[in-house]
């Protein structure tokens, strides 16, 4: 697919709904724009960190998490380095 797209004074060009679509990408979605021999060439956004962070996060099954300890925070030298439990 291709169409005519035009820059606005500041150098901004809108993408049309139907070629966002077309490249597999949400219309509004962050691109990056790279120049590579003389053309520009756009690529999605990769999501930002603790977007991705997230989206691990979701991926950890529920009898996982249960083996965290709920001291966790509070007794982190003992987890870290063995070290001995403080009193709570």
């Amino acid at each position: 697919m291709s169409m005519l797209v035009k820059a606005d004074a500041g150098g901004a060009v809108t993408l049309p709904a139907e070629m966002c679509r077309a490249a597999g990408v949400e219309p509004g979605a962050d691109w990056v724009a790279e120049v590579q021999d003389g053309r520009i060439i756009l690529q999605p956004a990769m999501p930002r960190f603790w977007e991705r962070i997230a989206a691990r996060a979701a991926k950890i099954p529920p009898e996982e998490l249960d083996k965290v300890p709920t001291d966790a925070a509070a007794q982190i030298d003992h987890y870290l380095y063995g070290h001995p439990k403080r009193p709570e």
